[in-house]
């Protein structure tokens, strides 16, 4: 007590200065003589004084007050860690929800649906600045057949494939997806006509010149592909469209081609 206030001052920071007790609720008692020493008492990390003379029975409630008050506390601190580590869980969960609804299962490209909104997006994008995006539209030839022949688990397998190296082939800032069974949409930001013609090329002849295992089985895959720049002027399906009607020339001139 403060008798003694500077050994008392001096225990009372180390008590609070110390993890494991810096917790340990503090109460000085002081003369009225030394009231002016609450503050340094509370300055040096005390909860609560006690005046003297004292009753007995005011020091154990005052006692049993602080108890009370540094179990509740503790209670308080058990029941946030748990709500923190149940928000971490809940973000992680809709973190989980959220790629899930953009994403395809098969191939780990982006869906349909939000493909189409990016391309609205950057055709709001190519308005207001000065550069081009092109779209490519690539179709797995004779898809139909693998599945005849091998099954369906086949060809999930070769269409993942066929996603992964086209993953490799294009920029960080480009978009794939699977827009359909075996049909892809891919966007390439920055890329002219022409650039995304050799793109499309590339990918054509990597899969012209790779060997699909399944099994025991080595299978020979070709692709067309369509290629066409994301007019800002047009709405995207117009766009899609021309892409569209480019893959479906090459269908039907020869497949295996851009």
């Amino acid at each position: 007590h403060f008798a003694d206030r500077k050994a008392g001052l001096s225990i009372c920071k180390v008590l609070k200065s110390q993890s494991t007790t810096q917790d340990i609720p503090v109460i000085f008692i002081t003369s009225v003589s030394a009231s002016r020493d609450v503050v340094k008492g509370f300055e040096a990390g005390g909860q609560d004084y006690i005046i003297k003379p004292f009753h007995s029975s005011e020091l154990r409630a005052r006692i049993k007050a602080h108890l009370d008050l540094k179990k509740s506390k503790e209670t308080l601190l058990v029941y946030v860690k748990e709500l923190e580590a149940k928000n971490q869980e809940l973000n992680a969960l809709l973190e989980k929800v959220e790629t899930i609804a953009i994403m395809d299962f098969l191939t780990g490209t982006v869906n349909r649906r939000h493909m189409t909104q990016l391309m609205k997006a950057e055709v709001i994008d190519l308005s207001t600045k000065q550069s081009k995006t092109t779209i490519i539209m690539a179709d797995i030839d004779e898809f139909k057949k693998i599945n005849d022949t091998y099954g369906h688990d086949c060809g999930d397998l070769v269409i993942k494939d066929v996603a992964d190296m086209m993953k490799a082939v294009v920029g960080e800032k480009d978009v794939i997806a699977r827009w359909g069974g075996e049909e892809y949409l891919l966007m390439l930001r920055g890329a002219d006509l022409e650039g995304g013609k050799i793109v499309a090329e590339r990918i054509r002849r990597g899969i012209e010149a790779t060997s699909f295992r399944y099994r025991e089985n080595l299978l020979s895959i070709t692709i067309t592909l369509g290629v066409a720049e994301l007019d800002w002027n047009l709405d995207i399906d117009a766009s899609i469209k021309k892409a569209d009607e480019a893959l479906y020339k090459g269908k039907h001139k020869s497949k295996n081609c851009v």
